[in-house]
């Protein structure tokens, strides 16, 4: 006989997104330290096109008309700059430490500098765990796009670097 007030025998566990599924703009999977890493240079180009893009704005005359260059919305418009890449930092931070299966708080340690460095390396040399945890399935292996996007994100850093001391 059929009890109407029996618990129900499906299973509850959440579907994760399948293994080899990377998702660019996912706010609560997993990513690997090659995607980490890209993701965090990402923000780097986007933040350089918009301080150019702005540069080139504040350069011309008609916009020094309305925005003079020792205006607070110059200032606010050049803090922006940097928020870009700190926002991508943040965003790839969180889904890191979901591989690691532990709360995104950990994220705040990114706000104490010597702290950062630290909590940086630490997020690029530990691995994840091996199987899916409360956060997702594993992350998607790198490919060889993340990997070319990794050592250009490297090589881009390394020559603006270089141009510093020119």
């Amino acid at each position: 006989m059929h009890n109407p007030y029996a618990a129900p025998q499906a299973g509850l566990e959440l579907p994760f997104a399948p293994v080899g599924e990377a998702r660019l703009f996912s706010w609560n999977s997993r990513i690997g330290r090659w995607r980490f890493v890209a993701y965090c240079m990402l923000g780097a180009p986007v933040a350089l096109l918009y301080a150019l893009a702005l540069g080139t704005a504040f350069g011309t005359a008609w916009v020094q008309q309305y925005i003079p260059l020792q205006s607070g919305l110059h200032d606010a418009l050049s803090f922006s700059v940097p928020l870009v890449f700190l926002l991508a930092i943040v965003l790839a931070t969180r889904r890191r430490l979901h591989d690691f299966d532990v709360s995104s708080w950990w994220a705040l340690l990114l706000l104490f500098p010597f702290l950062q460095i630290i909590f940086l390396i630490y997020l690029l040399i530990a691995p994840g765990t091996p199987e899916a945890n409360r956060f997702g399935a594993v992350p998607a292996p790198a490919d060889l796009g993340v990997k070319l996007g990794v050592a250009l994100g490297c090589a881009l850093s390394l020559a603006f670097t270089a141009l510093r001391f020119l």
